[in-house]
């Protein structure tokens, strides 16, 4: 059966979070020809060095990418052991992407906002360090250490890219990244504006515009779930981000924020939202009260109904100018009816990717 490296998805999406389904999604994955596996890192039982060397273990031709993690999470020298490592372990399948995260997340922990000065000294810093490089008394907007080295013994490092939503660091990525991931729910014309964006930040570079990879990452709820699992992952999902971040989605999806400052200000948002992320703790009942306010035209930035449907839905994409797609919310056995259509109906691709999420054939 033929990869299709085009495709993704992400692993332990579930609420609560059980890091043991790792195995048996990797293992289907595989089995129905997914290209490769997306590790979003989350401060519960979601540690993305040990979800990678996990997937690396029970699998020989999956793909694999931190997607994302944060760069001042870790010492610099622990995350390129761990790039390092996990590129040893999987043959070259491995790529690792950064995203900037919340501010008012690391404010609360006692972390920096992430600034894209950070961001290019940091990825600076990886790349030096996987060519065998010692720094010495490396001062700079990402932090300051006496000495950084390490010795790999690789002769290819793993691609770096950007899980991003503004245009700032889409351009960034762009410039100085492998390979970028787009935000879930965006709408045609953000996808289109995002790649542009990616676009610009290459040539600037004096790149080939389309020499980095870029991945939709389409939240997918075909009708092989239940009416519940479609509701909380189409509406629920959507709300949560909300939830998190309005002001950042609405502005790159060009929707009407007013809408959302009266969904914002009902009760319905202010009992649900007090008990934790809307997807998980919502009620169906509740989540049937925000799919009937939330609009259609906010909805229909995903992948849902019959597996044809979500199919011509994820080669839209293509169209719009991405690479790949990532069927997000859902486990590979919840996808193989979708992945069954795709293979029917496989759009032709202008470039052939790779089942290293980083890289082009």
């Amino acid at each position: 059966m033929e990869q299709l490296n085009e495709l993704a998805y992400y692993c332990v999406t579930r609420h609560p979070a059980d890091a043991r389904v790792l195995f048996p999604e990797a293992r289907t994955a595989e089995e129905i020809g997914l290209g490769s596996c997306m590790i979003g890192e989350r401060m519960t039982v979601k540690d993305s060095a040990v979800l990678s060397g996990g997937i690396a273990g029970c699998t020989t031709d999956l793909g694999v990418a931190a997607a994302a993690t944060n760069h001042h999470t870790r010492h610099p020298m622990v995350t390129a052991t761990m790039g390092s490592t996990m590129q040893a372990l999987t043959e070259g399948r491995y790529a690792m992407a950064f995203g900037r995260g919340m501010a008012a997340n690391w404010k609360a922990i006692g972390l920096p906002a992430v600034t894209e000065a950070q961001l290019r000294d940091f990825v600076d810093i990886l790349r030096r360090l996987w060519a065998g490089e010692t720094l010495i008394d490396r001062k700079g907007p990402a932090g300051s250490w006496p000495v950084l080295y390490h010795q790999n013994g690789l002769t290819d490092s793993p691609p770096i890219g950007f899980v991003a939503v503004g245009p700032k660091t889409l351009e960034l990525a762009g410039e100085i990244g492998d390979f970028v991931i787009l935000h879930t729910f965006f709408s045609e014309e953000a996808t289109t504006n995002s790649v542009a964006a990616v676009r610009r930040g290459a040539e600037r570079a004096g790149k080939d515009p389309d020499s980095v990879r870029i991945w939709s990452c389409l939240a997918t709820a075909s009708d092989a779930l239940s009416e519940e699992d479609r509701l909380r992952r189409r509406t629920g999902r959507l709300v949560t981000y909300l939830q998190a971040y309005a002001d950042v989605l609405i502005s790159a999806n060009g929707w009407d924020p007013q809408v959302w400052e009266r969904i914002r200000t009902t009760q319905l948002f202010l009992d649900a939202a007090a008990a934790g992320p809307i997807d998980a703790s919502a009620s169906v009942d509740v989540l049937e009260q925000f799919d009937a306010l939330i609009p259609d035209e906010w909805l229909s930035a995903a992948a849902y109904g019959t597996p044809e449907q979500c199919v011509r839905k994820i080669s839209r994409e293509y169209d719009l100018g991405c690479h790949s797609v990532i069927m997000h919310g859902a486990s590979p056995h919840e996808l193989t009816s979708v992945v069954e259509a795709y293979r029917a109906n496989r759009p032709v691709l202008h470039r052939k990717v790779a089942a290293n999420p980083g890289k082009f054939l």
